[in-house]
């Protein structure tokens, strides 16, 4: 089994709203305008902290006012500003660039961070992004053969050999003679994340082509995680892989703290934004429930036994919303009281 990871999730962009009627963010209902100073603090923090990983999500418009890092520039500059920590795309839309560039803006990143790179992967789906940048909204089957065809050619460029250029002719993509020197430091190439929970399509995707498969909050129950497990094992028997090659991944919102006040604080902010009708199929879902069985909330030993239903369930890296940033208590009381446990 692989060793317990923890990530951190980078705020890119504010959540908390202006007024009483404006949305919350539930990724950050708490961080009231975007700065980068106390962006990169986070990160800092986390870094000093232990956490293992840090990853930003690809959108460019998704917060309040707006207002939203890019999220490979914002990767280039945490390279030079973290030496240990890895940094990775959570997840990379893949209709937002051309493959045979992010192929090399991937190895020139993995070679300034000295192999520190994760890359995650998706077929994207935030239709207003689409539109008002004017990138082509395509069905979803479409979109995830694109991915898949994106993945190969990125594979064919990092697989080709120093001096010569690589050549790929798909459906949709095509290159001639594409150099891609430097080469990624980690061999033979940074670690591969796709995110998606479709059970015929994307989760084959993940059988052929991913070192990791990621799940977020609203498929991250233990039970659900374990039957998506099996779907992907299935795969890879069709496929000819071997299942233990495949790392999970969850991504979710984690409010640690041993104080009740602060808990029921956050608990409000969560819960009427993340658990509408569309989400969770359960009218008669407690409270309770929600906070035990999709996030990591209340005290350290309540999220401990969280991560401990998701490693039995076969996760093994966790990748973390804290909901109180830009306070980081929680992250540090984390930290301390539940990462230890695991490690």
């Amino acid at each position: 089994m692989s060793d317990i990871t923890f990530e951190y999730n980078v705020p890119v962009f504010a959540g908390a709203p202006k007024s009483g009627t404006d949305p919350t963010h539930r990724d950050t209902p708490c961080y009231e305008r975007l700065d980068w100073e106390t962006t990169k603090e986070g990160v800092l923090t986390a870094e000093e902290l232990g956490f293992d990983a840090a990853w930003a999500p690809d959108h460019v418009m998704l917060g309040r006012d707006h207002a939203e890092y890019e999220c490979w520039t914002l990767l280039s500059a945490l390279a030079g500003l973290t030496d240990d920590i890895d940094l990775g795309s959570l997840v990379l839309c893949n209709d937002y660039r051309n493959p045979a560039l992010v192929a090399k803006m991937a190895a020139t990143l993995d070679v300034i961070s000295g192999g520190r790179l994760e890359l995650g992967l998706g077929a994207g789906w935030h239709e207003s992004e689409y539109e008002a940048y004017g990138w082509e909204y395509r069905d979803g089957f479409d979109r995830l053969l694109r991915l898949d065809e994106s993945i190969r050619l990125m594979k064919r460029m990092w697989d080709t050999d120093v001096g010569e250029g690589a050549s790929f002719a798909g459906d949709h993509y095509e290159i001639d003679g594409a150099y891609c020197d430097p080469g990624p430091v980690q061999d033979p190439h940074p670690p591969i994340l796709v995110g998606g929970q479709g059970e015929d399509v994307t989760l084959k995707l993940v059988a052929k082509h991913a070192d990791v498969w990621n799940t977020d909050v609203f498929s991250g129950t233990a039970e659900t995680i374990e039957h998506k497990i099996g779907v992907i094992e299935d795969h890879c028997e069709t496929v000819g892989r071997d299942p233990d090659e495949i790392e999970y991944s969850w991504d979710g919102h984690v409010i640690c703290t041993r104080d009740p006040e602060t808990y029921e604080r956050l608990l409000d902010l969560m819960i009427p934004i993340q658990f509408e009708e569309e989400y969770v199929d359960r009218a008669d879902i407690t409270t309770e429930e929600i906070a035990s069985d999709y996030f990591l909330m209340g005290t350290p030993e309540e999220c401990a036994e969280g991560i401990q239903r998701r490693i039995d369930a076969g996760v093994t890296k966790f990748q973390c919303w804290f909901v109180d940033f830009p306070d980081t208590s929680g992250m540090e009381l984390f930290a301390d009281d539940v990462m230890g446990q695991f490690r």
